[in-house]
């Protein structure tokens, strides 16, 4: 009898206590500054090579005609304001992109993933405590950008309306990408080396999705080439709204936002099937947590 009421204690299920979804993710957040905060030189790095980029293509836009950009559509602004829209958004493009799978190398490098997965955290709640630091820093980053721009001379065309608008095709421009984000990082899971989706997708968005330069200025291939790409329509209406003063009357802003929600549809089955097989492959062979 005792041996019964032994067993009976044992195996009672121990009533555990749920943390709130907030204070897990603010967790994360917290972890990933104080380490962030830690490396200041590196935090030097990241803040002094974004001004020197936005002034490198403020001379840049010194010698370099508008004319050009005008006819591509963007009213006001020129050069300078065209590219430093393209380098202030490559910040969320690479959080989107990059986030998720440095996150999840840096975790299995540190010897970390294991235990976290070990407790009762969800894997996507874990996802989305890896990446809410990311999108703090790009979101910083991004607006820094912006305001020294302004500060050199950019000008933008904005009303309440293309302010919304702009909003909208960001967050589908961070969608978008973070299903290029999730595909990689399903490779990078079971490879356990930097994924050539990531390197590819980056290079070929930089050459032929308008970073730099207005698209029609590529040969009639490279243009349709550059059609594949989400960044492509989320540079060009973000553009359009912050240059034009153009929003959700627009038909070319219709035109984007319907091309980034069909990638969306067709991009985020494919990204979760392959991040499910690098995921369950890296957990049936033990390597989940190794580099």
């Amino acid at each position: 009898m005792e041996v019964e009421k032994l067993v009976g204690i044992i195996s009672e299920e121990v009533p555990r206590r749920k943390t709130p979804i907030y204070r897990v993710i603010l967790s994360f957040v917290v972890r990933d500054f104080k380490v962030w905060w830690t490396y200041k030189f590196w935090l030097l790095l990241d803040i002094s090579g974004m001004v020197l980029f936005v002034v490198t293509y403020y001379i840049f836009s010194l010698i370099t005609t508008s004319q050009q950009v005008q006819e591509a559509g963007y009213v006001i602004g020129g050069y300078f304001t065209f590219a430093l829209i393209g380098i202030a958004f490559q910040q969320y493009v690479h959080f989107a992109v990059q986030s998720i799978n440095e996150s999840i190398r840096e975790e299995q490098w540190n010897g970390t993933m294991e235990t976290i997965l070990s407790t009762a955290t969800d894997f996507r709640i874990f996802l989305l405590g890896e990446v809410c630091f990311s999108f703090i820093v790009s979101s910083a980053l991004l607006l820094m950008s912006l305001l020294v721009g302004f500060i050199l001379g950019a000008r933008f065309y904005v009303t309440p309306s293309s302010i919304l608008t702009a909003i909208i095709l960001t967050v589908l421009l961070i969608a978008s990408h973070m299903d290029i984000g999730i595909l990689s990082t399903g490779v990078i899971m079971k490879v356990k080396q930097g994924s050539p989706v990531t390197w590819a997708f980056s290079w070929l968005s930089q050459l032929v999705s308008g970073v730099f330069y207005p698209l029609k200025l590529l040969p009639w291939y490279l243009e349709w080439v550059g059609k594949a790409f989400p960044l492509t329509y989320s540079l060009d209406g973000i553009r359009l709204c912050l240059q034009s003063g153009k929003d959700l009357t627009s038909p070319v802003i219709i035109t984007n936002i319907v091309s980034l929600v069909i990638f969306i549809i067709v991009a985020t089955p494919i990204a979760l099937y392959v991040f499910k097989i690098g995921y369950d492959a890296a957990r049936r062979d033990g390597s989940l947590g190794q580099y």
